[in-house]
C-alpha cells in the first residue's frame, strides 16, 4: 500500500515523460497473472501509458491503463478435453519421464494457445495498428514463446516474466545455460534443491540437454512456420528472438529455493502479490478464535479441483482430519452433503488464503506447493505439508522440505493415510519447522526495495537504455553446444585419439624396425 501511494505521488511529475508499454498475456492462468498484475497497475500510476491484452478484465479503472480483452475460451475447452472426466491430478501420462512429457501435453497445449491467438481478430488488429510501444512485457516461457515476435513487430525491447522461477529455456536465453551444472530441472522427483550427487547430475544434464535440443530443432521450428503464416515479412527464428530478450523478471525467492547465480539481466521479484490481510467474516473468525489447538488450512489452489479426486482419496483425507485435534479449514469445490464430514472440518469453495495464513491461530498449511501459496506461508511463518502434483510444485515442495519449512508427501509415490498423518503430526509437534520458517520469513522480507519498485525500476531502465542490451552476457549469443563445451570436448577427444593412434603407430614402427635390425644382425652373424 505504501509503495502504491508513493507511486501516486510521483506519477504527476513523470506523466509527461511516460513510456508506451504493451502487456501481452493471453494465457488464462490466474495463479500466474495475479503475481504480476501489480506491475501493470504500478506502471500506469507511475504515469506510463499501459495497454494490456489479457483474458482478465480489470477490477477497477486506472488512469493511463487500456485493457483489450482476449478470449481464450477455445484453448481452455481444448485443454480440458485432454483429460476427460478427470484432470491432471490423475493423468497417467504425468508419471512418464520428464523428457517424454516435453512433447505431451506441453507441446499440445502450446499449439492450441498459439494457434488460437494468432488467428484471433485481437492479435491481427494489434499488429496492424499504428501504435508505437517503447517496451513489450510478456510471459513467453509458458507455452507462449512465439509471442516474443511482438518485439519485432513494434521494434521494441522485450521484458520476459516468469512466475514459476527458472526452467531450461529461461536459463539458456538469459545467458546461464551452463547453470545445469548446479541448478536442477524443476519437474523431477529424483533431483532436489540441494547439491546434486553424480547420479543426479547425470540425470539433470541428460534431461536439460535433451530439452534444449528438442526445443531448438523440433519445438521452435514448428511455431516459426505458424508465425510466417500470420505476420508478413522476413522474421528471425524464435530462438533468435528469445535470445534478444532484454530483461527477465523472475518470481523465485531465495527463502524458498536457495540463492541463484543469475546473470545481470535476470531480476528476482518474488512476493509482489502480497497484500494486507482482510477482516474475516463472523463465522470464520469464531471458528479460528475458538480453535483450542489451532487451525490447519488446507488448499490446493485454483487449478486442482477436489471434486476430481478419486473417492478413496477424499475418504482418506476425511479419516486423517477426523483424528486431528486441530480445526481443518478446507478450500474445496466438492459438495459437503455428499460426505460424512467430521465436526472439526469447515469446507467452503473459497477462503481468503492470505487472511487465514495471517491469523495467529493458523498452525499449519497443507498445500499443493504452488509458488505463490508457499511464499505467503513463508511470509506469515506458517509451517507446511506439501503434496505436489506437477511442474514447479515438485521443486517447491522439495525446497520446503530441504530448508526445513515442512515436509512433503508425493501424491504419485507415497500418499497414504499413514504418510499424511505422520507428516502433519511431525510438523505440528517438532518446533524446528516453525523456527525455520520464521527465519525464512525474515529472508523474504529483508530487501533494499519492494519487489514492485524493483520491477518498475528495471522496466524503466530498459526503456532509458534502449533495451539495456549491455546487461546481457556474451553467452546469450552462443550456440547451446558451445555453452556445454561440446565442441571443445570433441576437439580434445579427437586430438587425444589422434595422439594415441600416433603413439601406437610409432611404437609399432620402432618395434618393426628393431625386429628387422635384429634379424639382419643374426644373418650377418
Amino acid at each position: 500500500m505504501k509503495c502504491i501511494l508513493l507511486l501516486e505521488l510521483v506519477s504527476a511529475a513523470v506523466s509527461c515523460f511516460g513510456d508506451n508499454i504493451l502487456v501481452f498475456l493471453p494465457t488464462p492462468t490466474w495463479s500466474h497473472y495475479m503475481q504480476v498484475q501489480p506491475i501493470f497497475h504500478g506502471l500506469a500510476i507511475r504515469g506510463h501509458n499501459v495497454t494490456e491484452v489479457s483474458s482478465y478484465r480489470p477490477q477497477k479503472k486506472l488512469p493511463n491503463h487500456r485493457h483489450i480483452y482476449l478470449s481464450a475460451e477455445k484453448w481452455t475447452n481444448e485443454i480440458s478435453a485432454l483429460w476427460p472426466e478427470k484432470n491432471i491430478i490423475e493423468d497417467p501420462l504425468r508419471r512418464h519421464h520428464k523428457i517424454f512429457r516435453l512433447t505431451y501435453p506441453y507441446d499440445v497445449i502450446a499449439t492450441h494457445l498459439i494457434t488460437e491467438v494468432l488467428e484471433s481478430s485481437v492479435f491481427h488488429d494489434l499488429i496492424r495498428s499504428k501504435d508505437n510501444y517503447d517496451v513489450i512485457i510478456a510471459e513467453p516461457f509458458f507455452g507462449a514463446e512465439a509471442f516474443v515476435v511482438l518485439g519485432q513487430v513494434f521494434k521494441a525491447p522485450v521484458v520476459a516474466l516468469s512466475t514459476f522461477g527458472y526452467n531450461s529455456n529461461i536459463l539458456r536465453f538469459a545467458g546461464a545455460a551452463n547453470a545445469i551444472a548446479y541448478l536442477p530441472y524443476k519437474d523431477g522427483i529424483s533431483v532436489g534443491p540441494g547439491p546434486m550427487g553424480l547420479l543426479q547430475r547425470l540425470d539433470n544434464a541428460l534431461t536439460q540437454t535433451a530439452i534444449l535440443f528438442a526445443f531448438e530443432y523440433f519445438y521452435f521450428p514448428k511455431f516459426d512456420s505458424l508465425l510466417a503464416k500470420h505476420i508478413p515479412g522476413p522474421l528471425p527464428r524464435i530462438s533468435e528472438m528469445l535470445g534478444d530478450i532484454s530483461l527477465f523478471l523472475i518470481t523465485d525467492n531465495a527463502a524458498l529455493s536457495g540463492a541463484k547465480l543469475y546473470p545481470p539481466n535476470a531480476v528476482e521479484i518474488s512476493g509482489m502479490h502480497f497484500k494486507e490481510p482482510e477482516p474475516l467474516d463472523e463465522e470464520l473468525t469464531a471458528v479460528l478464535d475458538g480453535s483450542k489447538h489451532g487451525a490447519i488450512f488446507f488448499s490446493f489452489g485454483s487449478a486442482i479441483k477436489t471434486s476430481r479426486f478419486r473417492k478413496e482419496t477424499i475418504r482418506l483425507l476425511l479419516r486423517v482430519f477426523q483424528e486431528l485435534d486441530q480445526t481443518i479449514i478446507w478450500t474445496s469445490d466438492m459438495n459437503p452433503t455428499d460426505w460424512v464430514v467430521p465436526k472439526n472440518v469447515l469446507i467452503r469453495p473459497w477462503f481468503d488464503q492470505n487472511s487465514i495464513l495471517a491469523h495467529p491461530k493458523c498452525v499449519l498449511f497443507v498445500t499443493h506447493g504452488g509458488i505463490s501459496s508457499a511464499m505467503e506461508a513463508v511470509k506469515y511463518a506458517v509451517p507446511m505439508v506439501a503434496i505436489p502434483f506437477f511442474d514447479d510444485q515438485i521443486m517447491t515442495a522439495a525446497s520446503i522440505e530441504y530448508y526445513g519449512y515442512g515436509l512433503r508427501v508425493l501424491y504419485d509415490h507415497n500418499f497414504t493415510d499413514i504418510t499424511l498423518r505422520w507428516a502433519v503430526k511431525t510438523v505440528l509437534e517438532d518446533p524446528r519447522f516453525k523456527e525455520n520458517v520464521k527465519r525464512g520469513s525474515k529472508f523474504l522480507s529483508d530487501k533494499p526495495m519492494s519487489s514492485l519498485d524493483t520491477a518498475i525500476y528495471w522496466i524503466e531502465y530498459v526503456t532509458r537504455h534502449k533495451g539495456a542490451h549491455h546487461l546481457k552476457p556474451l553467452t546469450v549469443k552462443m550456440p547451446w553446444y558451445q555453452l556445454l563445451l561440446l565442441d571443445i570436448i570433441v576437439v580434445y577427444l579427437v586430438a587425444s585419439i589422434a595422439i594415441v593412434i600416433l603413439v601406437i603407430a610409432l611404437i609399432k614402427f620402432f618395434c618393426k624396425t628393431a625386429r628387422r635390425w635384429n634379424l639382419s644382425k643374426e644373418k650377418v652373424n
